[in-house]
């Protein structure tokens, strides 16, 4: 029988809540098409936002865990693993949804966003006075650029979430972990202290 505080089983249901707030933040950003009509600033505090959210998320459910579970003290690796179980459960889910989404619900998407991309790339060079030559092979790069396929959309959903989870996990368990044997060491030096 499964321990209601596995690690598995906390980090599989704290992925599926990550899950459910990227889907909702992406659903929103396809419905109201946000991308397409705002410019870089708009996808860089998308990015900014997501980024924020996962590490916050990432600390709250790491620590909760390690106070709940492990009396408030879990070392370096511990933590690491649970967070990152928790990144690798969101990733499967989120990148389903980009399958989803990608193959059967708006098969254009990929397309209209790179369109999307390119032509905010263009006027950004072009109100930065970037010469036309760098423009033009810029853009050529785009067109040479095959949209990719449902199946790719997912690869890259995965493999992105896992790298970037990776990084994130071992910023947040750094933070997080709080080892037994220095809470002694403390514990053991206050005692010779009010020895004294």
């Amino acid at each position: 029988m499964q321990d209601e505080n596995s690690p598995l089983k906390l980090a599989l249901t704290n992925g599926i809540y990550y899950a459910i707030i990227v889907i909702l933040i992406q659903l929103t950003i396809w419905a109201t098409a946000l991308i397409e009509k705002t410019g870089f600033l708009t996808s860089f505090l998308i990015l900014f936002l997501n980024l924020g959210i996962l590490i916050f998320f990432l600390l709250y459910c790491t620590k909760k865990y390690r106070d709940n579970s492990l009396d408030g003290k879990i070392t370096f690796g511990q933590a690491f693993v649970y967070a990152l179980m928790i990144v690798v459960f969101s990733s499967v889910i989120t990148g389903l949804y980009q399958y989803i989404l990608n193959r059967y619900i708006d098969p254009e998407y990929a397309k209209r966003m790179l369109t999307a991309v390119q032509e905010k790339t263009y006027q950004f060079m072009v109100n930065h006075g970037v010469p036309d030559d760098q423009i033009d092979a810029a853009m050529v790069k785009f067109e040479d650029q095959p949209v990719p396929s449902a199946f790719e959309a997912l690869k890259s959903a995965l493999l992105s979430g896992v790298i970037l989870g990776s990084v994130i996990s071992l910023i947040t368990s750094a933070i997080v972990k709080k080892n037994a044997n220095l809470d002694n060491y403390e514990e053991a030096m206050s005692e010779l202290n009010s020895e004294e």
